[in-house]
C-alpha cells in the first residue's frame, strides 16, 4: 500500500496544475492517471504523416492567475504563438511546441505520477481514504491518503464520489458532450484551404484547423472537429463511417469538393467528454470535512485553460487550511 497525504486522480491541466502548487506546501502529493501521459487534451498525436493536435488546439490568456504559467513554458520553449489565417479572435493563442502534448510533459516534471492506471474505488478507512486502481496488467497499485482529489471529467467524478458523500451528487447537473476528431495528412498542399475555418449552424464540422500551420509543425496536417450535435448522434458509430462521413463534410464545407485531394493518412478519435455544455458554476467542490474534491474545467466552463483556475483555486483552498 501507497501511503500519500494527498492523492490527485488525473494528470489534465487541472490536475497537473494542483499537484504543483501543492507540492511544495502540503506533504507528499501523488498523481495517477489512466493514459500514458499527462495534458488530458492538450494531447498530440504522432504518425509518418506527421503530428496532430486532436484535442485542445491552443490556449489564451484571458485571466492573472494563467499568465505566470504562460511565460514559464515561453521561457522553456514549450510554448508558441500561433497567427492562422482565418483567426476569429483578438487574443494571443498560444500552442505547445513542438506539440501540445509538450505542455503536460513540461508541467509533470518533478511530480511523482504513475501513469497508465484507473482508479477503480475509493472506500474509508478510519480518517483516510482507500483508492484501489488498476493497470494494464490487471490490479493497480493501491493508495491510502488523508485527501483525494478527482481532477476528471464530471461523469467520471461522479462514479466515484457520490457514493462516499451526497454532495457530489450536485456533478449530475453539469453536462458535456461528446467530440469526434479526425486526423488527416495529404500528400502535398489541398488546394487553398485556409489555416482555420469555423462551421455555420447545421454543419457536421465545428473546426478545420491546418495542424501543419503551427510552429514547428512540418507536412500538409489537418484536425478536424465535429459539433457536439453530430457527434453525439454518431457516438456509436464505426470508425470508417466516421471517417468518410467527416471527410465528406471537409470537402463540403471548404468548397472544394472532390478538387480536395484523397488524405494519405486518415484516423480518428472519439473524446467522450469534449466540452461544457453545463457548468458548476463554481471552481471546484468538496465535503464538508476538506478531504475529498473534484476540480476540472466544467467547474467554470468554456476554455481549456479554466482548467488551470479551477485546479490553482482548489491548490489555495487547501494550502489555508
Amino acid at each position: 500500500m501507497i501511503e500519500t497525504d494527498i492523492l490527485v486522480i488525473g494528470a489534465g491541466l487541472g490536475g497537473l496544475t494542483l499537484a504543483r502548487e501543492l507540492s511544495s506546501h502540503s506533504g507528499k502529493v501523488v498523481v495517477i492517471e489512466k493514459s500514458r501521459s499527462a495534458g488530458g487534451r492538450l494531447s498530440t498525436r504522432r504518425a509518418d504523416a506527421g503530428s496532430f493536435d486532436h484535442g485542445a488546439q491552443y490556449l489564451t490568456n484571458r485571466t492573472a492567475g494563467f499568465s505566470g504559467l504562460l511565460d514559464e513554458l515561453s521561457r522553456n520553449a514549450d510554448l508558441a504563438a500561433w497567427d492562422p489565417v482565418g483567426k476569429d479572435s483578438a487574443h494571443t493563442w498560444w500552442v505547445g511546441q513542438p506539440g501540445m502534448s509538450a505542455i503536460g510533459k513540461s508541467l509533470a516534471k518533478g511530480l511523482d505520477i504513475t501513469y497508465r492506471t484507473r482508479a477503480k474505488s475509493i472506500s474509508r478507512q478510519d480518517e483516510k481514504f482507500i483508492v484501489r486502481t488498476e493497470a494494464a496488467e490487471g490490479d493497480g497499485p493501491v493508495y491510502r491518503a488523508s485527501r483525494v482529489v478527482a481532477a476528471m471529467p464530471s461523469p467520471q467524478a461522479l462514479d466515484l464520489l457520490e457514493p462516499l458523500d451526497p454532495v457530489f451528487a450536485q456533478l449530475r447537473n453539469v453536462s458535456m458532450a461528446p467530440c469526434w476528431s479526425a486526423m488527416l495528412a495529404f500528400d502535398g498542399p489541398p488546394a487553398q484551404v485556409p489555416d482555420l475555418i469555423r462551421g455555420q449552424d447545421g454543419d457536421t464540422l465545428a473546426l478545420i484547423a491546418r495542424n501543419g500551420s503551427k510552429p514547428n509543425r512540418t507536412g500538409e496536417t489537418f484536425v478536424l472537429h465535429a459539433t457536439p450535435q453530430w457527434s453525439r448522434k454518431h457516438l456509436e458509430a464505426g470508425r470508417d463511417t466516421v471517417k468518410a462521413a467527416m471527410l465528406e463534410a471537409m470537402r463540403r464545407q471548404t468548397g472544394f469538393g472532390q478538387d480536395l485531394p484523397e488524405p494519405i493518412h486518415c484516423e480518428v478519435h472519439r473524446w467522450l467528454y469534449a466540452l461544457v455544455e453545463k457548468p458548476l458554476d463554481q471552481p471546484f467542490l468538496g465535503n464538508a470535512q476538506n478531504t475529498l474534491f473534484a476540480c476540472g474545467d466544467w467547474c467554470i466552463g468554456g476554455r481549456a485553460e479554466v482548467a488551470h483556475q479551477s485546479g490553482e483555486a482548489l491548490a489555495h483552498h487547501i494550502i489555508s487550511l
